[in-house]
Order: structure tokens, then sequence, then C-alpha cells
């Protein structure tokens, strides 16, 4: 299959209806106690998040049978494939169980590695961002404008998803640097803190322990409002990325942190 504007806005429709069928199931069952099961890592997931994985794989076989999956509740297949879709049924896990609404579903879809498009879904804030490669980033359909800034580090409020995260020496040395030289950290929402970073909410979001289904679906929405996002050494993010991520609407700032990072 080749890559023209048609095929780019039917998959970025196709994606869209994807996320709209998550939406109904999260909302109906939002509402009722959710069981829990944990994996071998101790990362809780439910019912739901496999639900919305095997539907979204069962769509994405059908319309387009040689594309890739990449996701996270189920064997990843075809990943020698151009296309490749990148699928986080609810990032934020954690939050969903205990009746936090900062949580979504994620949806990307990558051509030769390099994200086309990636799609976040809030549905209980009732926020969709979008972000589209060369085309702009969207808030419910409504452009974002560009939202870079030429702020110092010392000048940042750094978004995190938890402590848990930079239990690790390195990490938790780096948390303790970071500390003493920016204005506070502040605890995000998973996926939720990088649609408020692309809206100019917040400044900066630091982050380890992600695997790239946590962040392949974030990178179009974050450049295209005005954003940088890279691992803690500088490089661009792929499939085969670490774990750590920042993301931060200035040069300057992610300049400086990851010249920090880099003495850790």
């Amino acid at each position: 299959m080749i890559l023209n504007q048609k095929n780019l806005n039917n998959f970025i429709n196709f994606a869209e209806k994807l996320i709209k069928k998550s939406e109904k199931i999260i909302i109906k069952q939002h509402i009722n106690t959710v069981k829990v099961k944990y994996k071998k890592d101790s990362s809780p997931v439910t019912k739901i998040d496999q639900l919305i994985e095997k539907n979204f794989r069962k769509e994405i076989k059908l319309k387009f049978p040689s594309h890739g999956v990449y996701g996270e509740e189920y064997k990843n297949s075809k990943l020698n494939n151009d296309f490749i879709w990148v699928i986080d049924p609810i990032d934020g896990t954690k939050n969903f169980i205990h009746g936090n609404l900062s949580f979504g579903t994620m949806i990307s879809l990558l051509y030769k590695g390099a994200p086309l498009f990636g799609i976040i879904n809030s549905p209980l804030l009732k926020k969709t961002w979008k972000g589209i490669k060369n085309k702009g980033a969207y808030l419910n359909n409504k452009k974002i404008k560009k939202n870079s800034s030429n702020l110092s580090l010392k000048d940042m409020v750094i978004s995190h998803s938890g402590m848990s995260a930079f239990k690790q020496l390195p990490e938790n040395k780096l948390y303790n640097k970071l500390s003493k030289i920016i204005r506070y950290f502040i605890l995000g929402g998973d996926c939720v803190q990088y649609g408020l970073l692309a809206e100019g909410k917040i400044p900066m979001v630091v982050e380890c322990d992600l695997k790239p289904y946590d962040f392949m679906p974030l990178i179009n929405l974050i450049e295209e409002s005005g954003g940088i996002i890279t691992d803690w050494k500088g490089k661009h993010l792929s499939l085969k990325s670490n774990d750590k991520v920042v993301a931060s609407m200035s040069k300057k700032a992610h300049q400086e942190f990851i010249k920090i990072s880099k003495t850790i």
C-alpha cells in the first residue's frame, strides 16, 4: 500500500472510529466495579483493557490485513511491515480502576518507523487530542496554536506520573537534582499530562519506566503543538527506544535537562 493524502485521511478516519468505539466501552463500564488482575511485573490490567485492544486488533486485521500491530496486552505482529499500528487501550489503568479521570486510550500509525499521526482520547474528561505530521495538533478537532517558549529549566514546572518510576538510584538522583533547580514537581496523569502540555498548560513532562505504546502516539501531538519529545539523552523516539521520555515546550529547558541527565 502506498502512502498518499487519500490513504492518510482513510487511516485517520478509521482510527477515530476505533476511538469512538473504545469510548463507549469505557463510559459504560466505568460506572461499575472494575475487576483487576495483575501481570508478572505487578502492573494492573482489566478486562476493559483487553477488550478494547482485542477489538482494535480485530478491526485492523479486517481493514488492513498486511499492517503490523504493536500493543500492550497481546503479542505484537508483522513488525517488519511499513505500516504499524501502536495501541494503548487504557493508558493510566491505575487511575482508571480507582476512579481517577486522568486516563485515556491512545492509537498511532507508524510508516517506516515514524508516526504519521497519534490520537489520545480521555473520554471522561471529554477531550480528544490529535497530532498529524506536518498538519498540526488538535483538541476536539479545533487546531491548537503553537505553544513553544524559551523558558529555562529553572522556570519549569515538571509533571510526572508517580515516584515509583524514580525508585532506581540513577533516576532518583536525577529527581533530587532537578528538585533543586526547577520551580516544583506536580503529579500528572499519564497520557493526559501530555495533552495538557500540548495545550500549553504544563511546560514539561519527565517520565521513565515507559514502553513504546506509552509514547509513540504522543510524538505528533507534542511536535505539532510546538514542543519537543525525546528520550533523556535527546535521541528521537522509536519502537527501539529505552523507557525514559522528556517532553517540553521549551527547547532551551529541554537541552538543559538533557545536559543534566547525561551526568547521572
